[in-house]
């Protein structure tokens, strides 16, 4: 199950509801960020199917079962779908769980509590004008992207660097789109050479370091996101050289087009190591201790001596 976050603000805090198979909620998620009150059943319980019990020694009646299972059932109706389609129990570390239809998400956000259910109906609404309305999705888009590299630590100078390439990086994949390679598994392997040409290393290398440094790093991570200002401005540059080449040279295919990706970093690595190379010739000599021009004093003058009593 790929998993998608949607950012909950709630009680000064930034929480996430994960988001899958289009439309799938995690309850168990909005059941931590309610606090799992007192006197509410979690979700499990909530959308299980009333039971009947009758007590065998005094022989009263008691009914078991969830206030959820009737929208359940109601919205299965609607959906035209069974109730375990839109309701389901998965198990596993990863995406384990109860998981439901969104509008079962937002029930049950309301049983739990009033102001949560204020806040995710706020969300879900803001997701919806971006549909009706994409120009506000981009703006919004961005600003979360902003918000995530500043909780990762990084500088507003960092944060304009990443902004400037994306669009290089767009550039660059719409290239390689436009001149028959294809989506997904050849665009990586074409990148894996960007990498391998200015650092030496894949992707897969790279990341291996950057968890070493970091070991509490979630499941998947972009690695540009953990790469110095210079880094992204080698890989944007890059991968600018590639996709005008490709274009103008008409190449196609992912085998060319990534030979062009590996020389293109590769030349920006050799560019890097020769500014490099030319600074350090450049630094200036470490200025002399007065000990040493003492030393080089007395040194001359025992030399001076030694020419007179020559003569």
């Amino acid at each position: 199950m790929q998993l998608i976050s949607i950012e909950i603000p709630y009680n000064g805090q930034s929480f996430f509801i994960d988001i899958a198979e289009g439309n799938m909620v995690s309850l168990n998620k909005i059941y931590m960020i309610s606090g799992m009150p007192d006197g509410k059943l979690d979700p499990r319980r909530w959308g299980q199917k009333p039971s009947i019990k009758t007590s065998g020694s005094s022989g009263k009646t008691s009914i078991s079962g969830g206030p959820g299972y009737e929208f359940i059932e109601f919205c299965a109706k609607n959906l035209n779908v069974n109730a375990g389609d839109i309701y389901k129990a998965k198990r596993g570390k990863h995406g384990g769980g109860t998981w439901a239809h969104w509008q079962i998400g937002l029930a049950y956000a309301k049983y739990l509590s009033n102001d949560l259910h204020y806040v995710v109906n706020q969300v879900f609404h803001e997701r919806l004008e971006e549909v009706i309305d994409p120009e506000i999705g981009v703006e919004r888009a961005n600003e979360r992207v902003r918000q995530s590299w500043q909780r990762q630590g990084h500088s507003r100078e960092w944060i304009d660097e990443r902004e400037k390439h994306i669009d290089t990086r767009k550039f660059y994949v719409s290239t390689l789109l436009d001149h028959e390679v294809k989506p997904g598994h050849e665009i990586g392997q074409c990148t894996n050479k960007i990498y391998k040409g200015i650092f030496n290393k894949d992707k897969s290398e790279i990341e291996y370091g950057i968890r070493a440094n970091n070991p509490g790093l979630p499941k998947n991570i972009n690695i540009r996101d953990h790469a110095k200002r210079s880094s992204l401005a080698a890989i944007g540059l890059a991968e600018a050289l590639s996709a005008e080449e490709i274009d103008d040279l008409g190449i196609k295919g992912v085998n060319d087009c990534s030979q062009v990706s590996f020389e293109k970093g590769l030349s920006v690595r050799l560019a890097i190591n020769d500014s490099r190379s030319k600074s350090a010739k450049k630094q200036p000599e470490k200025p002399v201790s007065e000990e040493k021009k003492e030393s080089h004093k007395k040194f001359i003058d025992e030399l001076r001596k030694m020419v007179g009593k020559s003569k």
